[in-house]
């Protein structure tokens, strides 16, 4: 049976900030760029001697006190490196960590696991460092597809943009200082006023995560709107940029096609996509688990049951995943037949069973 949703606990109306307390780590921050945020956010900055491992409570208590807060430090290891999926359904792109975590509420987010034991976002603030690399990774000799360094792997890269400021300095950076490289900007996030006068140069994708209204009200708290989203992909594409949609993660309840075929039909009322990128809900097994700590009233939890074992991801059944893809992709085509569509982290098997050619292909990740 098709899960039908119902009122959900978490309230996706809070109002406030995202982030309502700055940390900063002692002797292992960057002040000067430290001092900019705080007095730009106007958020005072408490020193810590330690990054803090919070792990006791669920649900909006534990969100509200990881969440709310944005630690800034320097980072230690590469900013530059390359993704390899470990089941070789992904291409090997390249990702710039420039926070890790997120301050949004999704409830099906994997960065829940991946900082189960550092759960408090964090915004590296040693730019210098950051930016030689960018340099260093601007000279390097690999294909053009690979040249896009993707900064929301790890993390919403505009979520608290207007706290940091960040984007502001590293897009007419990129545009004057590597000009071989490309930016992409994964987002929930519709705070992008700041970015429509930047001198981007055509270096910046921005791509926007899309999800049915249906999703947006019942798990992804304290994002902005899908409509909301859309306008300010209207807004970039308007200042040249090149934008992108990823709708992920496709979860299939009751009336899910008439959903996601309104979905298509309205990117297309605000934007014309250079791609857009499929993905089903795919949650790794400690993930569903996590989950069950985590929101112990969360719909995922149902959910779950519907879906089969793939090694270490629960997924849905190749039949059903298929046949989702197919139909979001018969409504680009009927809108746009010239529109890039590509599907992440699925196999050549359903890539061909949803109807795509792979040759030439490309997801949204690579250039």
């Amino acid at each position: 049976m098709m899960y039908c949703f119902q009122p959900n606990l978490l309230d996706n109306n809070r109002t406030g900030p995202l982030v309502s307390e700055l940390w900063g780590l002692r002797g292992k921050c960057d002040m000067g760029i430290a001092g900019y945020i705080s007095d730009r956010s106007n958020i005072p900055i408490k020193w810590i001697e330690k990054s803090p491992k919070n792990n006791g409570a669920t649900g909006a208590e534990k969100l509200a006190s990881e969440r709310g807060v944005l630690l800034l430090r320097n980072r230690t290891s590469k900013f530059i490196d390359q993704f390899t999926h470990p089941l070789g359904r992904c291409a090997k792109f390249y990702k710039l960590t420039t926070y890790n975590n997120c301050n949004f509420w999704c409830e099906y987010c994997y960065l829940y696991l991946t900082f189960r034991t550092n759960p408090v976002s964090t915004h590296f603030v040693n730019y210098d460092k950051m930016f030689k690399e960018i340099i260093e990774f601007d000279r390097t000799n690999i294909p053009d597809a690979l040249r896009v360094l993707n900064l929301g792997e790890l993390c919403d890269p505009l979520a608290v943009e207007n706290v940091t400021g960040f984007a502001e300095r590293l897009i007419p950076f990129v545009a004057k200082h590597a000009r071989h490289t490309r930016l992409l900007f994964l987002t929930k996030s519709d705070d992008v006023d700041s970015l429509l006068d930047l001198p981007h140069g055509g270096r910046s994708i921005m791509s926007f995560s899309l999800n049915t209204d249906r999703i947006h009200r019942n798990l992804e708290h304290r994002t902005a709107s899908p409509e909301a989203r859309l306008v300010a992909a209207q807004k970039l594409q308007k200042a040249g940029y090149q934008v992108r949609f990823r709708i992920d993660p496709i979860i299939l309840y009751q009336g899910w096609e008439d959903d996601y075929i309104d979905l298509v039909r309205t990117i297309f009322k605000y934007a014309i996509p250079e791609r857009i990128t499929l993905g089903e809900y795919r949650p790794s097994t400690g993930l569903a688990n996590h989950i069950r700590q985590r929101f112990p009233d969360s719909v995922l939890l149902k959910i779950n049951e519907s879906l089969t074992s793939d090694g270490v991801k629960l997924r849905y059944p190749e039949r059903k995943r298929a046949h989702a893809f197919r139909t979001i992709i018969e409504e680009i085509r009927r809108q746009d037949p010239s529109v890039s569509v590509s599907l992440c982290k699925e196999d050549a098997a359903i890539w061909r069973e949803a109807g795509l050619d792979l040759t030439g292909l490309r997801c949204n990740c690579l250039g």
